[in-house]
Parts: structure tokens; sequence; C-alpha cells
């Protein structure tokens, strides 16, 4: 007989199997229109749904406009590998800092991007019955790699919710909030966001550290 508490997690992995797949299929234009980009062409909606073989319905769901999808294949495209300003073994405040400034430099250099890109998600999110999350993630790329080098410091909790507040301060959200609400300049937002990156290493690392004291 099977056991009754087994099914809710049966649920939860076909709907994790459903965003894992809608996220490929995002991922498959950005790298279809990327492609085409290479060849020399400008690439429309429609043909990246035909090179990445999905329907032009689908694509239209993820990309509404062809400035949102030109905009993922710029930030995709120009994102440099983390091993360029953080290798295993540096400070990872600092690299935290190298981070945030890196990415969200990438895409605040086409702030008009910037926004297309985030009126993408929001799109994709309000015509979506279940409201996935599906945006790419790029972020993480960079914050998880350097939050889990410090593993033999912070707990797996601590890790967690670490790499939840980073991704707070880097990516869309975090430079049209400090543009947009907080006034920042380019110059000021880029500088703020690698401080709160930096700060948040610091603050999870000084946590640890009293409540090693304390333990002690």
């Amino acid at each position: 007989m099977s056991n009754p508490k087994s099914s809710p997690l049966i649920g939860e992995g076909d709907a994790q199997g459903r965003v894992n797949q809608k996220l490929r299929t995002r991922q498959a234009l950005i790298e279809a229109a990327i492609a085409l980009r290479d060849e020399g062409h400008q690439p429309t909606v429609a043909q990246a749904a035909e090179r990445a073989r999905v329907s032009r319905a689908t694509a239209y769901r993820y990309f509404p406009t062809v400035e949102a999808l030109l905009s993922e294949t710029a930030a995709d495209r120009d994102m440099p590998p983390l091993e360029r300003i953080w290798q295993l073994g540096d400070d990872p405040v600092k690299g935290m800092g190298l981070a945030a400034n890196t990415l969200n430099k990438l895409l605040i250099d086409d702030e008009i991007g910037l926004h297309v890109m985030e009126r993408s998600f929001m799109t994709v999110w309000l015509e979506s019955e279940s409201h996935e999350p599906l945006r790419p993630g790029r972020r993480l790329s960079y914050i998880e790699p350097i939050v889990d080098s410090m593993k033999d410091v912070l707990s797996p909790k601590a890790r967690k919710r670490l790499k939840q507040a980073l991704s707070i301060v880097m990516g869309t959200e975090a430079l049209i909030a400090v543009r947009d609400i907080g006034g920042a300049s380019v110059e000021e937002s880029l500088a703020t966001t690698a401080w709160a990156a930096r700060a948040l290493v610091r603050q999870a690392l000084d946590e640890d550290e009293k409540n090693r004291r304390k333990r002690g």
C-alpha cells in the first residue's frame, strides 16, 4: 500500500519539473537569439522560436516584445564568468562586492533595456496561471559559489538566508529601486548595491562569530 504522505511530494516534484522545463525553454530562446546575433542577424521573437524549435505562441509568452528578448541576449552574452572576478580562496566579502558591481553595471549600462526586461518578467508572471517564478536566476551564478565557499563557517540555514538577501541587491529590481525610488545616480547605484552586498556578507559572518562565542 502506498504511503499517503508521499502524494504531496510527488505533486511538488511535478511542479518543480514544470518550472525547470519552462526555465529551459526560456534559456533555449535566449541562446537561439544569441546565435542569430552572432551570425549577423537582428533576430525577431519568431526567428528565435524557429531556431529553438519552440512555437511562436510559446515564445511570445516568454518575450512579449523583441526588445525584451534582445535585452536578455545582451545580458546573457556579455556577463563574464565568475572566475574572472573571484576565485575559490579569495575574500568572499570583497568578491561579493565585485560580483554585484559587475552584474549591475552590465544591466544599468542599458537602462532602457533594464526596464524592458523587468516589464517582460512582470508580463510573463501576470499571464501565467500558476504565477510560477520564471526569471533566469542569472545573479545566482555569482551569488551561490561565493556563499557556498563559506560552508565551513556558515550553516546551511545561514547560507540560504544570505543567498536570498543578496538576491535583493543584485539585478533589475535592485537597480530600478535605487534609481527610481532612491534617486541615485548611475555611479551611486553601483556603489550602493556593491556596498550592500559586502555588508550582507559581513553581517552573516559577524552573526556566525557571535553564535560561536555563545556556544563556546
